[in-house]
């Protein structure tokens, strides 16, 4: 198992774990085994010319699109459960993190990895009650003739990826907390970031407190838009392409409502300088 641990912009980071190759005798679990099926599903429903399932298809491929990049990060991690982490805490073998040595300071991969892991967990664990609350609300769609329940399956989807992302989390916590982990930095990784981004800012870890007082540096995207397939390529993690490109595209949408915001801002202050210089002028 790799952790890859890829900066996009200077204070925000894609991890993706690569997990080891199963063994051939092993079991697929009931989960593993449910989610094959519903992908072989959702292929199958791809490939028709038209009809509701192409619209499905188009619609539910958008709003996969905009599940946060970080809820897919941790969903990339094994469920933690007490068997793995005996196996693990008993081989005593470190998972070597792969960042950038050249963008990145060594010291901030911990950090970095800690942050995902904890400040999200108590979000996917509300929407996880949320959507397990939902789901029985929704049961009554199976009424509706021809058409499958789409609002239940979509609540018990989101459902099963928050569950996903809270054991994946507790599972980053668990290899921090015992010091499971080895940062390590490979010349292909530093060569890839040298190419794509050579006059790119480094990647600079920033706390809440910075951000809210207003001392943290303008933040700056590292890796461009079209690096997503030259990142699979190098990493030989060909997942890693649809994961990039996903963040990358999230992170713009994000800076271009974060642009929006300050332009409708700076157009409604004059209003209201004028405003106060109006009645400024009548108590005169």
């Amino acid at each position: 198992m790799r952790i890859f641990l890829l900066p996009l912009t200077t204070r925000q980071a894609l991890v993706f774990c690569q997990r080891g190759v199963q063994k051939s005798n092993a079991k697929p679990t009931i989960v593993d085994r449910v989610t094959a099926r519903a992908a072989e599903t959702w292929a199958k429903w791809e490939a028709a010319d038209r009809g509701w399932r192409k619209t499905v298809v188009y619609y539910g491929n958008q709003g996969l699109q905009r599940i946060p990049y970080q809820e897919w990060g941790l969903k990339s991690f094994p469920p933690s459960n007490p068997k793995l982490q005996a196996e693990q805490l008993a081989q005593g073998k470190k998972f070597d993190v792969v960042f950038p040595g050249n963008v990145m300071h060594k010291d901030d991969v911990p950090k970095v990895l800690a942050r995902l892991a904890r400040e999200r967990k108590q979000l996917h664990w509300n929407r996880f009650i949320g959507s397990m609350v939902a789901m029985p609300l929704c049961i009554p769609f199976a009424l509706v003739p021809v058409i499958p329940n789409f609002p239940f399956f979509y609540a018990a989807y989101r459902c099963w990826s928050h569950w996903k992302a809270l054991k994946g989390s507790d599972h980053l916590d668990f290899i921090l907390d015992n010091r499971l982990f080895r940062p390590v930095s490979p010349p292909e990784i530093e060569d890839l970031y040298e190419q794509v981004a050579p006059d790119a800012p480094d990647f600079t870890f920033i706390t809440r407190s910075q951000v809210l007082d207003g001392s943290a540096p303008p933040e700056q995207i590292i890796l461009p838009a079209d690096s997503h397939n030259l990142v699979a390529k190098v990493t030989r993690v060909p997942e890693l392409s649809g994961e990039v490109e996903r963040a990358i595209w999230q992170i713009q949408r994000q800076f271009k409502r974060d642009k929006q915001q300050l332009e409708q801002k700076a157009l409604s202050q004059p209003k209201r300088d004028s405003g106060n210089a109006k009645s400024k002028n009548k108590g005169q």
